[in-house]
């Protein structure tokens, strides 16, 4: 169990400092991306493992060693693009989450993938006992996500909604202006990934607006925190695949 912890450990130091590195680095230049290189083929690595592993599994069931088919539908395709599409949602949210997060977020967020790193590595160890691999992994990995996403989904929708103070300009901003707002909230310079980064920080600017606007209905309110507090779950799942990479590498985490 001291080796599960120890992973869980690594894997949010490297999330840590890597975010860290990319906050600092963002302000001078694109260049910064290369900070965010790292904790990208982690994620990649250890998505792609466990969306591979069970696919083959369940082949290996249902198709004959003889048929034609295995040829092709031996998943890596598969495999690829969901660990594609789950680096690139993961990270493009965590880069964008870093720049705005308050020492109080920042250190939920660490938790939150400590956590979930640990309850992954110790809830393997039990259902290996139950279930054969890949499965005992997968159901690891699905048991953990949600067993830590669900309380921190809670305790970051309570943070933004008792602690953090709406922008005072957004008071009064008509749609476009609220927009605008949110774009600003960039660093002062221009290029390709502050173009990217603008989507994100005009939608967050312009759920503000609408909860301002709305602000006569505090259920609308609330479901801003919790819309907010979704993030838990990329973040509970980033914490699971990088801990998984380091795990493997210590060979499945033995003592």
């Amino acid at each position: 169990m001291r080796q599960s912890f120890k992973n869980a450990l690594g894997a949010t130091a490297l999330i840590g400092l890597s975010l860290y590195l990319w906050r600092i680095a963002y302000e001078f230049g694109d260049w910064a991306i290369i900070t965010l290189f790292p904790l990208a083929v982690f994620i990649y690595l250890g998505s792609w493992t466990l969306a591979l592993a069970p696919w083959k599994a369940r082949l290996k069931i249902a198709l004959r060693d003889d048929s034609r088919f295995s040829r092709f539908l031996t998943g890596k395709m598969r495999a690829t693009l969901l660990a594609f599409a789950f680096t690139f949602i993961g990270v493009t949210l965590l880069a964008w989450q870093a720049l705005q997060a308050s020492p109080l977020q920042a250190g939920i967020m660490l938790a939150l993938v400590f956590t979930a790193g640990s309850i992954f590595s110790v809830g393997e160890r039990f259902f290996e006992r139950h279930f054969h691999q890949p499965f005992a992994r997968a159901i690891s990995v699905s048991a953990a996500t949600w067993l830590v996403a669900l309380p921190f989904f809670l305790i970051i929708a309570y943070v933004i909604w008792a602690w953090e103070q709406l922008p005072g300009p957004l008071l009064n901003a008509s749609f476009s202006e609220a927009i605008q707002i949110g774009i600003n909230e960039l660093p002062n310079r221009r290029g390709w990934l502050a173009e990217i980064l603008a989507i994100p920080f005009a939608y967050e600017s312009v759920r503000i607006w609408v909860v301002v606007q709305l602000k006569d209905y505090p259920l609308i309110a609330a479901l801003f925190s919790m819309d907010a507090a979704l993030f838990s779950f990329v973040l509970a799942r980033t914490g699971i695949v990088v801990t998984q990479v380091l795990q493997s590498q210590n060979h499945g985490g033995a003592e």
